[in-house]
């Protein structure tokens, strides 16, 4: 076969392969499955150390955010709880992540739009506190736009400015169970970008879920899961029992990554239904048997 030839049917092949995909309304997963997917696992009890480790091993901070960006980080600050407590992210990852942020000239905002008071429960976190220190800027959830998100239940929402605006979202969840989303982890975590959460729970809480996530996913080039303690009982806010893992673990497959954490809370991905609409819906890998898991 001539070389022109063969490029022509190839090209043909590889567009029947995406326009199949586009006639059943789905990005191209089948693509997604064979490029594959990677998550890096850090352990240890300095938690800053291990944040820099596990996003050095990645290719750098470099890799994902650039001088001059404006990069939003946000993590579970949701609740009045204290570090220890385990219901928010531990303030330790959030300050590295800042300051990495820092040193490659990005302007660098924390932000969250929490269930319990944001004057008590930044404090209380421990969060606010480490981001003034390590050089980033805390907002309150005071500015907000409407925008458009398209989704079949989810068709538009308040969304938090900054996040609207930036350049880069860094997706900071701490992994807990929860009572009706069963898993609290990176997808659910973006319920915090958004004003009204009660609509969420009032039609369809998995499908709002995945509508949001795969609206803001072009945004977020990052996720860290805070696994340092994870909540195994009484989530989202506790007090629960915890299980000490001093894990940090990050990618860029949203959907792997909250297989992954579902199955260190002792659950199935299968069994969370806004991880299995993520993977309908081409936002990332459920499968974990195609997922490489690298300990840093």
């Amino acid at each position: 076969m001539k070389r022109r030839e063969f490029l022509k049917n190839s090209f043909i092949f590889l567009a029947g392969i995406s326009f199949s995909n586009i006639f059943k309304g789905k990005r191209n997963i089948s693509f997604a499955e064979e490029k594959g997917s990677e998550i890096f696992v850090g352990k240890g009890s300095n938690y800053e150390e291990v944040t820099f480790k596990v996003i050095e091993k990645m290719g750098g901070i470099e890799k994902f955010v650039k001088k001059g960006q404006k990069v939003v980080i946000k993590p579970n600050i949701a609740w009045n709880r204290t570090p220890e407590q385990g219901a928010n992210t531990h303030p330790d990852v959030v300050s590295a992540l800042v300051k990495l942020c820092k040193k490659v000239g990005a302007e660098v905002i924390v932000t969250e739009n929490p269930v319990n008071n944001w004057n008590v429960s930044f404090v209380t976190s421990g969060i606010k506190e480490s981001v003034e220190k390590a050089g980033g800027i805390i907002k309150p959830p005071t500015e907000w736009v409407k925008v458009n998100v398209g989704g079949d239940v989810l068709k538009e929402a308040e969304v938090l400015k900054d996040v609207v605006e930036c350049d880069v979202l860094i997706d900071v969840p701490v992994v807990k169970v929860h009572g009706g989303g069963v898993v609290t982890i990176a997808m659910k975590n973006f319920m915090g970008i958004v004003k009204d959460r009660g609509y969420f729970h009032r039609t369809n809480l998995h499908r709002c879920i995945a509508e949001i996530t795969k609206y803001i996913l072009p945004k977020t080039k990052l996720i860290i899961l805070d696994t340092t303690r994870i909540m195994l009982t009484r989530g989202p806010q506790g007090p629960g029992e915890l299980k000490q893992l001093d894990m940090v673990i990050a990618g860029t497959d949203i959907v792997a990554l909250d297989a992954y954490g579902t199955t260190l809370l002792g659950k199935s991905p299968e069994s969370v239904l806004h991880i299995q609409y993520g993977a309908e819906m081409g936002l990332g890998i459920m499968d974990l048997n195609k997922v490489k898991i690298r300990n840093v």
